[in-house]
């Protein structure tokens, strides 16, 4: 892993960071900028102005000089309330900007994360974890880390290059003094601290892994209360907790080590100034007042020079965010890129009904052959009951039509996405309105109040509006509805949408045979093609044809009175 500011992963800096200074906000995010350096620049100028004023105030006390006291008191405390106002909205400013950012590059990452099927991809890389906080908390601290490393190396070096000035016309020696001291202050807090970046990545995924753990035990707490796996859930929870701990643990005695050569380094500070100048006071080459003026000038010549030790723990966590961030990034390039070799990829086109051409379905990974030289028409209104023991092959079956998995070989010709819905065994309800979750995801297209309650009627959910408080009230609905009721509302769902083609895995499954028949009756009766997966010997009745799988790839299809009659 790199270290300190001259290990920073540059190219990855620059891949995450360029994307927003040429989009559409980049005026916006300039004008911001500037304002920053001017207020930056506009402050800088002030404090050199104090540091003289103070230098001029400190040589009226020493000669009694009461008139020329009150003048540099009063000029003293004018700057200061000048340079107030200008603090403020610098600050004020710098966090527009960091605003603006995070704004642009969280939107950017979620158009890639769900485009592509980039989110479903990523369950099989094993490269980035917990996506979630990449997208949200890593570019929160890379917009501010950014800004704010970026904003504090102009400063000190405006700092530097204003007060290095005035240093120098007091003393060059104590020029070059600050110069090396900071150098040889760099190149040890880089060599004491340079395990640190490593450390803070594993921290930051550690605390990642169990946030997502707590939030998985609250997820299931109805299953792990039914297995009573509350001390499994509470060890797994420790060993997550201790895990962050450990590696705290080693961050503190980094963290140990580097204080103590940071304070000790720093307590000479102050001593080094006052010894080379008071020799030339003592000998009246200066002013008393130069005393100050140097140790000021010398202790912000110093504080810029010394940006790396000040700023390194900031720059070891921006490291590990950098990297979190990038590694997501290029994975997210990558989902749009077809890695199949040659003769591996399954053809897809698009056309009016669903078409297998001696297709072969292979997991993504090539390892299993699934199905092999599948050939079979689903016409329009011929429904497809898909059937075998589990791991032949129904799901993938699905997923291939969905576009989802296309490792294998041969041509499948299907409509649109637009004229096909898919049902699964677990309906996908997000915390939402109940109109909106019967309308997904076609929410632009949702019917009024009334058509609402008579299609939650005709699926056995009219009293869910008055439980959940009325149709736009928003809930979690897979902690709210019974798993069969979930079944009902996706029934409800797509009746309401009105699909061409029905593609259906084991969607009824907690449904009682009558409310299964109803809505098998619902779908012919609407038109739909339906296409399902299962195994239940009672659903082949509402389809024309069987697929049946056996195994090792092999199938069999026939029509579905046939297997009626087995």
């Amino acid at each position: 892993m790199p270290n300190a500011l001259t290990g920073l992963p540059w190219k990855r800096l620059w891949r995450i960071g360029k994307p927003f200074w040429v989009s559409d906000k980049r005026n916006p995010g300039l004008l911001l900028l500037l304002g920053v350096l001017a207020l930056l620049s506009a402050n800088a100028g002030v404090m050199v102005f104090i540091n003289k004023t103070a230098g001029q105030f400190m040589t009226a006390i020493e000669q009694r000089d009461v008139p020329n006291f009150y003048h540099y008191l009063m000029i003293y405390a004018i700057a200061l309330v000048v340079a107030t106002p200008l603090q403020v909205f610098y600050g004020y400013m710098r966090t527009r900007l960091a605003l603006l950012w995070r704004n642009w590059l969280s939107a950017s990452l979620f158009a890639g994360y769900f485009n592509n099927l980039a989110y479903y991809k990523l369950l099989r890389n094993q490269e980035v974890d917990n996506p979630d906080q990449r997208m949200s908390q890593d570019v929160d601290g890379f917009c501010n880390q950014s800004v704010g490393l970026f904003i504090s190396i102009l400063d000190s070096a405006v700092n530097v290059i204003m007060f290095v000035g005035v240093l120098w016309a007091i003393s060059p020696l104590l020029t070059w003094t600050v110069i090396g001291y900071s150098a040889l202050g760099s190149v040890a807090v880089i060599l004491i601290g340079k395990s640190l970046v490593s450390l803070q990545f594993q921290a930051m995924k550690r605390e990642a892994d169990l946030r997502f753990g707590l939030a998985e035990a609250r997820r299931e707490a109805e299953a792990i209360a039914f297995y009573r796996g509350e001390q499994i859930a509470e060890d797994q929870a420790k060993t997550r907790l201790q895990s962050i701990i450990d590696t705290l643990v080693s961050m503190a005695g980094v963290h140990r080590n580097i204080m103590l050569f940071v304070t000790t380094y720093n307590l000479l500070v102050p001593l080094i100034p006052a010894a080379i100048i008071a020799p030339l006071y003592f000998r009246g080459e200066v002013p008393f007042g130069n005393i100050t003026q140097a140790t000021m000038a010398f202790t912000v010549v110093f504080n810029g020079a010394t940006l790396l030790i000040g700023q390194f723990g900031g720059i070891t966590a921006y490291t590990a965010v950098i990297n979190r961030l990038g590694t997501f990034v290029e994975v997210l390039d990558d989902a749009g890129v077809e890695h199949l070799p040659p003769g591996e990829h399954i053809e897809i086109s698009e056309g009016t009904t669903i078409a297998f051409k001696k297709v072969t379905v292979k997991t993504p990974d090539l390892a299993r052959t699934l199905v092999r030289d599948l050939s079979i028409n689903v016409p329009v209104g011929k429904g497809l009951f898909i059937t075998g023991p589990d791991g032949t092959g129904k799901t993938a079956i699905l997923r291939t039509i969905a576009g989802m998995w296309n490792a294998g070989s041969g041509i499948l010709t299907r409509p649109p996405s637009a004229h096909l819905m898919f049902l699964t065994q677990n309906p996908y309800l997000p915390p939402t309105t109940l109109r909106e979750a019967i309308c997904y995801p076609g929410n632009d297209l949702c019917p009024d109040d009334e058509d609402v309650f008579k299609l939650l009627r005709l699926v056995n959910l009219g009293d869910v509006p008055a439980r959940a408080g009325g149709l736009d009230v928003v809930q979690n609905w897979r902690d709210f509805l019974s798993l069969s009721e979930q079944q009902r509302l996706s029934i409800a769902r797509i009746i309401q949408n009105k699909p061409k083609y029905a593609i259906i895995d084991e969607a009824t499954s907690a449904l009682e045979v009558e409310a299964e028949r109803l809505f098998y009756t619902l779908l012919s009766g609407m038109g739909a093609t339906i296409v399902t997966a299962g195994n239940g010997p009672a659903l082949a009745q509402y389809h024309s044809q069987v697929l049946e799988l056996t195994g090792d790839g092999a199938w069999r299809s026939y029509p579905a009175t046939q297997f009626k009659a087995r």
